[in-house]
């Protein structure tokens, strides 16, 4: 009787108990990269190795906390680094694989990962700290090592069809890189290309702002997606984006069609009222708009022809930092940032198995901008170009589940041949780019 009445230590509730039920998960990524240079010996290759872990608490009342970490080496290279000054070589799509800002950093390349508080009650969540974000034009950015992450505070609210999402952030760990920036040091991490005077742009470090706000309202129906986003960059800039996607189902034939459109304009001076130090001039803002038709056959075959167009009023201009940009007309290896007057045609295929293991890409287009002398639309003095796109990617299953293979080609060719000099087409055009990843989750 007494050791009925006697309570078991099993049953006392304890930290350890209650940490013991959280979710922890290991990410491992391999990925090979090469980039060949048409009648050039500049050619460039490496082999990276990532290891991640993240562990993520049960829920308290809606709150959860979730930390993690990773580290990340560089087992193999060629021509990456500069033998006389050890600095890096222009290894374009290479070098963020790393530390941008230490090529001497091959062994100890760790950071912390997302580490935040979130709480969900009903309908409502946020997080508060260091977190992914996925927007059309800001968002992780996870196409190397490790993805962009911003940190602050971000909110969502879904309520029957809509989902209102808000969110302002004072940092980013930017992708290839071993530091936090602030929002307003981050313009310009990856390079700042020309100014509207032909000159080299001079605005990293040289922005004054205390953030970016994002707000955000997604509609969907059962063949209607909507979504309008606000980016505004307190005292630099404003961007407003909409999209909106139809779907027609007819027996085994679904009828895509969809249109993009975004507005920018300088708040103030653009972040400086210097000028030359400014990363969109205070007169200076931009409109586009973009489209997509296309048909899906049995859910497997995709073919679509996409299209985006950018004012000539002015350069589109969202930093390189926050995100990649997500037009309909937008293919790996290339970005329409800082560039205006521009027009750019695609023809994609996309196949997915019915299992859902194998995926694959097939793209080809044409990009029609303006000449390398019209610098105040031609931030990059990238001239027009053709740009193909090969992507394949395999899930393994049985023994091993959570293990994935991709592969992704392109190549990229001027158009007008001998507008560019060799320097200027160096890893942006005439070039190949490989790509091979190995990912198993667990």
């Amino acid at each position: 009787m007494a050791g009925a009445q006697t309570t078991s230590t099993d049953s006392i509730p304890t930290l350890a108990k209650f940490l013991k039920k959280g979710k922890l998960n290991f990410h491992s990524r391999t990925y090979f990269m090469g980039t060949l240079n048409e009648g050039s010996s500049t050619d460039f290759f490496t082999i990276a190795q990532s290891l991640g872990v993240k562990y993520k608490t049960p829920a308290f009342y809606g709150f959860q906390i979730q930390a993690g970490g990773y580290l990340s080496m560089r087992l193999a290279e060629h021509n990456l680094i500069d033998e006389n000054t050890g600095e890096w070589n222009k290894a374009r799509y290479e070098k963020p694989l790393y530390d941008i800002n230490n090529p001497n950093n091959h062994y100890n390349l760790g950071i912390l990962d997302e580490v935040y508080l979130s709480y969900k009650h009903k309908n409502l969540s946020f997080k508060l700290g260091r977190q992914s974000y996925e927007t059309p034009l800001m968002n992780k950015n996870y196409n190397r090592l490790r993805p962009n992450m911003f940190q602050g505070l971000s909110a969502k609210y879904k309520l029957n069809d809509f989902t209102v999402s808000g969110a302002w952030f004072i940092s980013e760990a930017v992708r290839g890189t071993m530091r936090t920036y602030s929002m307003a040091n981050s313009f310009g991490v990856y390079g700042q290309g020309k100014n509207r005077n032909g000159e080299k742009h001079d605005y990293h470090n040289h922005i004054s702002s205390l953030g970016v706000g994002v707000f955000g309202v997604q509609h969907e129906l059962k063949n209607l997606k909507t979504q309008v986003w606000n980016y505004t960059a307190e005292n630099v800039f404003n961007m407003s984006f909409l999209q909106s996607d139809y779907r027609l189902e007819k027996d085994d034939l679904t009828y895509i069609i969809g249109g993009q459109g975004f507005y920018e304009y300088a708040l103030n001076h653009g972040g400086n009222k210097d000028q030359t130090r400014t990363y969109i001039c205070a007169d200076e803002q931009s409109f586009g708009f973009g489209g997509q038709l296309g048909i899906n056959v049995k859910d497997q075959h995709q073919f679509t022809a996409n299209y985006l167009a950018i004012s000539d009023q002015g350069r589109f201009l969202f930093p390189r930092e926050w995100g990649r940009e997500q037009f309909y007309a937008s293919q790996t290896t290339e970005l329409f940032e800082g560039y205006g007057g521009l027009n750019a045609y695609v023809l994609r295929y996309r196949f997915q198995s019915k299992n859902k293991r194998h995926a694959s890409i097939v793209s080809g287009g044409f990009v029609d901008q303006p000449g390398l002398d019209e610098v105040e639309l031609n931030k990059y003095q990238l001239a027009d170009y053709y740009h193909f796109l090969i992507e394949h990617k395999y899930h393994f299953q049985k023994q091993l589940e959570g293990l994935s293979l991709r592969f992704i080609a392109t190549y990229k060719t001027d158009f007008s041949k001998n507008e560019m000099s060799a320097a200027q087409k160096l890893n942006k055009v005439d070039m190949i780019n490989l790509n091979l990843v190995l990912d198993y989750h667990l």
